[in-house]
């Protein structure tokens, strides 16, 4: 009787360990291709009889099955009996093993489909998309796939269930996943496209406000949402850059001149990114004086970090010489030259004589003593540097001609006229094509009333600028492949005009201008003309048109010399 027992019990393992081993060789047998879904169905059918207690089994039974259900659905006796045996199939499941968010987001579809045939359900499936949500975390696949399947029955859901849902979509985009918000974009554009929604779940994220704005422009959906979308996201930028610029200030306090450098690099990436889409919409978050003075703010920590690392006024990366062109107040610019005479670069108030005989280091003082209006100063460097036997070499040609321009500039301030008319002339024989020097001359020869020498320079300075009416050879703008046309302009304001047809007849599509990196039109297009207004720089301008949702043939840029306002796109 004592040994009956034991060998007994090694049966009842010998045939349980059986059985779990046919079990599991009948569920690798379903999961081969080969054998249909009704050979999966029969093996998976046999596998839960012999062995009844592998949740796993019942789990691929019910999701065979509602297969078989989705694919008939024509055929309303093998539909209806293929979802019921589905529901079976997935309660069973959730017997053995009730914590499985996978087998709810099953058992919740299978109900799905039956609610939307009147078939008779035991629990409602929005209740399982629920409990499959709750059991799983905000990153996993099976909650990314509740959210989508809620969201694309918005319409249909009751109040609470909309709250609910709404829920589930922050949360997944709370990881600032552009690849999932894509996902529920599509899912939102063929259910509804409530943009309500859509405004209550995105989180104020730069990138993700850009995906979702390009998203529109693609789909040719809302214009005016996605220019305010744009507009968040840049203003969204403007602050990050702001905090960076304050990072970059204690880096450079703390003597971390290579952190500081860093983050000024960065802030001045995401000023580049802002291209101010909120010039076409409502939305004013930027204010132009405060992006000004970010802006200037930046490049001074970072000519002060070269000067730093170098201890120089060695400026190749001409970021001295590009917060001198931004900067306009005399007490801003008295700071920097008191921060370079501590270093002992420069020397303030030295008489004429004793400046630098290096003509870069004298074209930087002199650049600094004009923005301070030392007008005299410059002009009696100007006439000592006149007299003197200077063999200028070919590598400081550039530095000499912008020594004389300068002091041009400096008599017209003084309102000696024809003395800064010789030295643009000088300046001019080492630079014959320099626009900015031949338009100083021409408001000499203004000033002058000089008719005949000024219709001359105008002559010269047109030939310099770009022809009124620009062919574009019909090219055809590609999405996401911009074109740049760049314009030499004299700095007065124009109205240019792009002439278009269209390469997808009947379509709309989105065409972006962008001048000197800021926005300047989009509209939806089929053909014909688009005008706007800008106000150039004097030298070369960056013209560049996009397409972001189909092509368009370019026909021609026209530019006139006018102050109209932008126009409507016929």
């Amino acid at each position: 009787m004592k040994k009956t027992v034991p060998i007994a019990a090694l049966i009842v393992i010998a045939v349980l360990q059986t059985l779990v081993y046919w079990n599991a060789h009948l569920l690798l047998r379903a999961e081969d291709p080969a054998a249909g879904p009704a050979g999966t169905i029969e093996a998976l059918a046999v596998a839960v009889r012999i062995y009844p207690w592998n949740d796993r089994a019942w789990f691929e039974l019910g999701k065979a099955q509602f297969e078989t259900g989705a694919e008939s659905l024509g055929e309303a006796r093998v539909r209806d009996a293929a979802f019921a045996e589905s529901v079976r199939s997935f309660l069973k499941a959730l017997k053995l093993n009730p914590g499985s968010a996978a087998t709810h987001f099953h058992l919740a579809q299978s109900l799905q489909y039956m609610s939307y045939l009147s078939l008779p359900t035991p629990v409602p499936y929005f209740d399982e998309f629920k409990r499959a949500a709750s059991l799983t975390g905000h990153n996993s696949q099976v909650y990314h796939e509740v959210g989508k399947v809620l969201l694309s029955k918005w319409e249909s859901l009751r109040p609470e269930e909309q709250d609910f849902t709404l829920d589930i979509l922050r949360k997944m985009l709370a990881g600032r996943d552009q690849g999932r918000l894509r996902d529920l974009l599509e899912v939102w554009q063929l259910h509804g496209q409530d943009y309500t929604v859509i405004d209550r779940i995105l989180p104020d994220d730069a990138s993700l406000l850009r995906v979702y704005a390009r998203f529109l422009g693609e789909k040719s959906l809302s214009l005016e949402i996605r220019q305010r979308s744009l507009a968040r996201a840049e203003f969204l930028d403007f602050v990050e850059a702001g905090k960076e610029l304050g990072q970059g200030a204690r880096s450079f306090e703390n003597f971390q001149a290579e952190e500081a450098a860093a983050h000024i690099a960065t802030c001045l990436r995401l000023l580049g990114s802002i291209s101010l889409y909120q010039t076409l919409c409502s939305e004013k978050p930027i204010e132009p004086a405060e992006f000004a003075e970010l802006r200037k703010a930046a490049y001074l920590l970072l000519a002060k970090s070269q000067v730093e690392k170098s201890r120089s006024l060695s400026d190749p990366d001409h970021y001295l010489e590009t917060y001198l062109d931004l900067e306009d107040q005399p007490l801003a610019v008295g700071e920097l030259e008191k921060f370079l005479e501590e270093r002992g670069l420069v020397r303030n108030g030295e008489a004429a004589e004793s400046r630098p005989k290096d003509l870069s280091t004298l074209a930087f003082e002199l650049g600094l003593d004009f923005k301070q209006n030392r007008y005299r100063d410059i002009a009696k460097a100007g006439d000592l540097l006149d007299k003197s036997a200077v063999v200028i070499p070919e590598a400081g040609r550039t530095h000499y001609a912008k020594i004389l321009r300068l002091v041009g500039d400096a008599y017209l301030k003084l309102d000696y006229v024809y003395e800064a008319e010789k030295f643009y002339l000088k300046a001019l024989a080492l630079r014959p094509d320099d626009l900015e020097g031949l338009i100083k001359l021409e408001r000499c020869y203004d000033r002058l009333n000089d008719d005949p020498k000024m219709a001359e320079v105008r002559r010269r300075i047109g030939a310099l600028l770009s022809p009124a009416a620009i062919g574009l050879g019909r090219r055809t703008l590609q999405k996401e492949d911009p074109l740049r046309v760049d314009l030499v302009c004299d700095g007065q304001p124009l109205t240019l005009t792009v002439t278009i047809e269209s390469a997808r007849p009947g379509g709309r599509l989105l065409l972006a201008v962008f001048f000197n990196g800021r926005v300047v039109a989009e509209k939806y297009v089929e053909g014909g003309t688009l005008s706007f207004a800008v106000t150039p720089v004097t030298g070369s301008n960056a013209l560049v048109l996009e397409t972001f949702n189909g092509p368009v043939i370019l026909v021609e840029v026209d530019r006139r010399a006018t102050s109209a306002g932008p126009q409507s796109c016929p």
